[in-house]
């Protein structure tokens, strides 16, 4: 067993496990970047929406960095979209204005990647990690040959089944709520609106989740859906995404050039997210919309605010706690907040005439709220008692 050692091992070059290298790489700090991939970005399994830098302002507006991490270059933005349109389950439509770039979810990651290792951070493609042995080792299988390399801080950016967290004993107490299950096909051929981005709801579509129509184009789209594994585990996934094809007249006779499976962690953020010498970023600690699955923008700015943590611990003496203090400052609030609105969602979306109900009362003006995070009038005494409750379980 051959035994390196770098300053920081990450496990997962995904936009949190790259961003957080590209920071500690440019600050001096040796950086080994284990993915088990091929090729970073491939398979894509993202709906690939990423909201402008003027929309992050008010997504996030205790992130200094929100702004500056989304504003990517024009050759990684597919499309680019100004309405959001939430469909009821007996079609009623409620739209309103959001911006937000349809993204080549693959370029962009091999984008961070590549900035990762022009600032001196090393890349291991095809490394499937196998755990942490003695604190400091990180322990892999590359080319069939077991390998252990030493760092002296370790991140998992593995994923929502990371293997960084497991060794640390962070895990959701309910996996069949807290992740769910997402399916996608990138079709051609189809008829959309290449400016709006289109969620429908009902038990029908995806129940206890949505289907989305996220355009590429106004002939290529991303379709989809992402259901909680309570609600999926008795369902024919496939089978329900082919239904709504054929019910959609727009989408029937397009061609399925890609199919995209992936599973989101939707429980919020994970109770441990660091250890004594490791810390847990992205879908491996838990930083995902719980309202919607989105998850790059908290990957962006929670690998940056990691890469700085390690790099003032490497000089000073920090302790990797300071990581903790500061996603909460710039996204906890945004995070919580929105689990707390999927725990009241999961009251009315389990019927259908509640579901109708609450969107008609709701309405465009307060649905927009939901989806961006903010507490409607009406609930935001209730909402804020319940996000303190989940802050402390």
């Amino acid at each position: 067993m051959i035994s390196e050692s770098y300053d920081v091992v990450i496990v997962g070059g995904g936009p949190a496990g790259s961003t957080a290298a590209r920071v500690i790489a440019e600050n001096g700090l040796s950086c080994l970047i284990l993915d088990r991939r091929r090729k970073i970005g491939i398979p894509v399994q993202c709906g690939e929406f990423l909201p402008t830098p003027r929309e992050m302002v008010s997504l996030f507006p205790n992130s200094p960095r929100a702004q500056r991490l989304v504003d990517i270059p024009k050759h990684l933005i597919r499309n680019k979209c100004d309405t959001l349109s939430l469909v009821s389950p007996r079609e009623k439509e409620y739209a309103f204005s959001m911006e937000f770039n349809v993204i080549s979810r693959d370029l962009f990651d091999f984008h961070l990647s590549n900035q990762a290792t022009q600032k001196g951070a090393t890349l291991l493609l095809e490394a499937n990690v196998l755990g942490i042995h003695q604190k400091h080792f990180v322990v892999y299988r590359h080319h069939g040959e077991t390998k252990k390399v030493k760092a002296k801080t370790i991140i998992g950016a593995d994923g929502p089944n990371s293997v960084i967290a497991q060794c640390i004993g962070s895990r959701y107490r309910d996996p069949l709520r807290d992740m769910s299950y997402s399916l996608q096909y990138v079709m051609e051929g189809i008829s959309c609106d290449s400016d709006r981005c289109t969620m429908f709801f009902g038990s029908n579509v995806a129940p206890g989740g949505y289907m989305w129509i996220i355009p590429q184009s106004d002939s290529r789209a991303n379709v989809g859906f992402g259901i909680r594994r309570k609600y999926g585990t008795s369902l024919n996934l496939r089978g329900m995404l082919n239904r709504f094809l054929k019910s959609r007249a727009n989408l029937r006779n397009g061609q399925i050039i890609q199919r995209v499976g992936a599973l989101i962690p939707v429980g919020g953020p994970k109770r441990t997210v660091h250890g004594e010498h490791v810390i847990l970023l992205g879908d491996a600690a838990g930083h995902v919309m719980s309202t919607n699955g989105g998850g790059i923008p908290t990957a962006l700015i929670g690998g940056e605010i990691a890469g700085e943590t390690v790099v003032a611990d490497s000089k000073s003496g920090h302790s990797l706690k300071q990581y903790e203090q500061a996603w909460r400052s710039e996204i906890g609030s945004e995070l919580y907040r929105s689990l707390a609105m999927l725990r009241v969602a999961d009251i009315v979306m389990n019927s259908d005439a509640l579901t109708e109900i609450g969107m008609h009362l709701a309405g465009s003006r307060y649905l927009e709220d939901v989806i961006r995070c903010r507490y409607p009038k009406p609930l935001e005494v209730p909402g804020r008692l319940l996000e303190y409750f989940l802050t402390r379980i």
